[in-house]
């Protein structure tokens, strides 16, 4: 097996808006370990140019919002035991694929992190001579910074930490707040440390608890101190179900294991999954980025099993946790996953149907256990149809169905969490401005919901629910301004809302009452069911050429997940060169191999697919079967399809500086004039190969279909 671990650079996009967690982790572990820092700390608690003050086992990676987990905060010290620590410079930091090292100063300790999928590792080396402490801190959650909303502010609610030998500590830490909801959460652990705890303190918040051995209530905090050891490893179970679910992974996953067979165990595991996808050829830096990306695409959710670490119910049904969130990783990650592995995304979307069964609504956030906050309608109904057009089997596509309507016909008690504005969609045929938050961009996700209920109404045989479905989604339009050229937003009488600037928003966009992180110039892309009907009314093919020209002349393009696909938009209007051109241009502005690497949130995935599908040549189109071409940056990929044995190798002989544009394509050596593939032409396995050339080629002329006005 070829070591593809060792291009993975953790630290790629953990500052600035990355927020990437560059602690070890395993793909969708429940575990996710890393450094924290002073507050403010951004979700995933960690910035280059702040001080450590320890390494917590639950983490997201990648997201935007308030903070969450940053729970079982252990740090270690030197010198007298206490409670009360100053924090840490770093030096000599160092990360890979399930591994973190740094050395903490001025202490000297040298700090080594390790994981599997529900046990965090620790090895602390310690200088020789001076007393050594472990503080553990079971109240710890990420804390946002003040201008954040109050609601994702997250804090300790209560808990407890027991000494329950001289090896091993015990707790549960309560929590509440972060992004999405407000619900209240609970993780368990259990400790065992390979040096026996000579010294004990407890305490509760800024009180001590002597001579105890438990000690409960928020902000519970213990220290065991070792004494001169050298060096001490510790092994930390986490459960979001009990200690002894803690416990029990630390004697299946750890026990007798060194530091160092665990760590071999992990980057074994990292191999393992990045095999799935083989690139050849490319600069060091592609590959750096390709495969750190690959990391971060199966990073979220967190797999919890077979009724095994979900604290909620049992059904059967393996449950994952943090998808954090669907509206981030439909754009793009999921159909990605869906190629390579499509009995995880299998398994994914039948615990949204679990979810629903359980809870009544499909979730478009799913987060330690509760909905969370719906940015737009529920990307669960684009996902299913997604994956039935697509023969993804195990799925119960009539349930699915059935729980999609639900959204479109029930009115939600709760439209924060789950379900529609339905009321004004319904009756006025739009979503007004009585709907406070994003309202036009509601309308504009809505519509699309609609026509993908009504494609898999269709792939099902239910001709009557499709043919209506399908004439609900051309609501679409209801909101487009003519005279503008815009959708727009219109109060419930029907009159347009005004003053309306096409091209601007609130400064907190998320709060935006028309669109959400958008303005009107970037939602309008977004009509994924209906871009021939979108073209037409910009005046045809060369005027949204020249449209499309002029949103990224004008700066309004940025590495934004609701736009990503805009590039690869020329397609539709006969230019795939055009798509090449800025394909190109967005991967080199947007992806470098640095800490401050990527330009938006990584969100679950949806930059890490946007890099990874764009220099393969292969780009999807969320919710239908469409793959985009456009050419790719490595010379050959292979990428197994699933458990099937099949392979999908795409070759491109000319790729590198100079081979920007598709010149010629053959698929199983039959030629191919369209830049785009049906998901049904390549799942069985193929051969995509592409001619490249320097310079502009006429080949690819023909548009892909749009459903509702030129359907193939």
């Amino acid at each position: 097996m070829s070591d593809l671990a060792k291009w993975v650079d953790p630290f790629i996009g953990v500052d600035g808006c990355g927020n990437c967690l560059c602690g070890p982790h395993l793909p969708y572990s429940l575990v996710r370990l890393g450094p924290d820092v002073v507050y403010p700390q951004p979700s995933s608690g960690y910035r280059s140019n702040r001080p450590i003050v320890g390494f917590s086992h639950t983490h997201v990676s990648g997201t935007g919002g308030g903070g969450r987990y940053g729970n079982v905060l252990m740090t270690p010290i030197t010198g007298p035991l206490r409670i009360g620590f100053d924090p840490y410079e770093r030096q000599d930091e160092r990360a890979g694929a399930g591994y973190y090292a740094v050395r903490l100063a001025p202490a000297g300790i040298e700090v080594e992190l390790t994981v599997t999928p529900r046990v965090g590792v620790h090895r602390y080396r310690f200088p020789r001579g001076v007393e050594s402490g472990v503080v553990v801190d079971v109240g710890a959650v990420i804390q946002p910074p003040e201008w954040m909303p109050v609601s994702e502010w997250a804090y300790s609610i209560g808990g407890f930490a027991e000494f329950i030998s001289d090896t091993e500590i015990v707790g549960r830490g309560n929590y509440r707040g972060g992004w999405g909801h407000t619900f209240p959460y609970s993780v368990y652990f259990y400790a065992r440390f390979d040096r026996p705890i000579r010294e004990r303190i407890l305490a509760n918040g800024a009180r001590y608890v002597p001579g105890q051995k438990v000690v409960e209530g928020p902000g519970v905090k213990v220290a065991a101190g070792f004494g001169d050891v050298g060096e001490l490893n510790v092994q930390v179970g986490v459960s979001y179900v009990s200690v002894a679910n803690a416990r029990r992974s630390v004697e299946r996953q750890t026990a007798g294991k060194t530091f160092d067979a665990v760590r071999a165990d992990a980057r074994h595991t990292w191999n393992q999954a990045l095999s799935r996808i083989a690139v050849e050829g490319g600069s060091e830096s592609q590959k750096t980025l390709f495969y750190t990306s690959f990391s971060r695409l199966i990073a979220m959710p967190s797999d919890l099993g077979v009724d095994d670490e979900n604290p909620a119910w049992t059904s059967g049904v393996r449950h994952f946790t943090d998808y954090y969130c669907l509206w981030d990783s439909v754009r793009n990650a999921n159909s990605l996953i869906s190629l390579f592995d499509p009995e995880t995304e299998a398994a994914m979307l039948n615990c949204l149907l679990d979810v629903q069964e359980h809870i009544g609504w499909l979730p478009d956030a799913w987060i330690a256990g509760h909905s969370a906050q719906i940015q737009g309608g529920s990307s669960a109904d684009i996902l299913l149809c997604e994956a039935a057009l697509k023969g993804i089997e195990g799925i119960d596509y009539a349930k699915a169905l059935r729980a999609m309507r639900k959204n479109a016909e029930v009115e939600s008690p709760d439209p924060w969490l789950y379900g529609r504005h339905l009321k004004d969609y319904r009756d006025l045929g739009y979503v007004s401005t009585d709907v406070r938050k994003s309202c036009v961009s509601r309308h504009l996700e809505y519509a699309y919901q609609d026509w993908c209920i009504g494609r898999l109404a269709e792939h099902l045989g239910q001709a009557e629910v499709a043919k209506r479905y399908y004439a609900s989604s051309r609501k679409v339009w209801n909101l487009w301004r003519e005279e503008l050229g815009f959708f727009a937003p219109r109060r419930p009488d029907g009159s347009w809302a005004g003053p309306f600037d096409p091209a601007g928003c609130l400064p907190d966009s998320w709060n935006d009452p028309f669109f959400y992180e958008g303005t009107s110039w970037q939602w309008s892309f977004s009509v994924h069911h209906d871009f021939a009907g979108l073209i037409a009314r910009v005046g045809g093919p060369e005027a949204f050429v020249r449209r499309l020209d002029g949103f990224f002349e004008r700066g309004y393009y940025h590495s934004k997940e609701t736009i990503l696909h805009v590039p690869y938009l020329y397609i539709y209007a006969g230019r795939p060169d055009k798509t090449a051109e800025r394909v190109r241009w967005a991967l080199e502005r947007y992806f470098e191999p640095t800490r401050d690497g990527i330009k938006d949130n990584e969100d679950m995935g949806c930059q890490s697919a946007f890099y990874m599908g764009s220099t393969m040549g292969l780009y999807p189109v969320m919710g239908q079967d469409l793959w985009l071409l456009t050419a790719p940056a490595f010379a050959r990929t292979t990428v197994q399809l699933g458990q099937s044995g099949r392979q999908l190798v795409i070759e491109a002989p000319q790729a590198g500086p100079k081979g920007h544009y598709i010149a010629s394509a053959t698929l199983d050596g039959r030629p191919l004039d369209r830049a785009w593939l049906r998901h049904g032409e390549i799942v069985g396995g193929a051969v995509l190969r592409f001619e490249l050339s320097e310079t502009p080629a006429d080949w690819g002329r023909q548009p892909p279909p749009s459903p509702l006005s030129n359907p193939e």
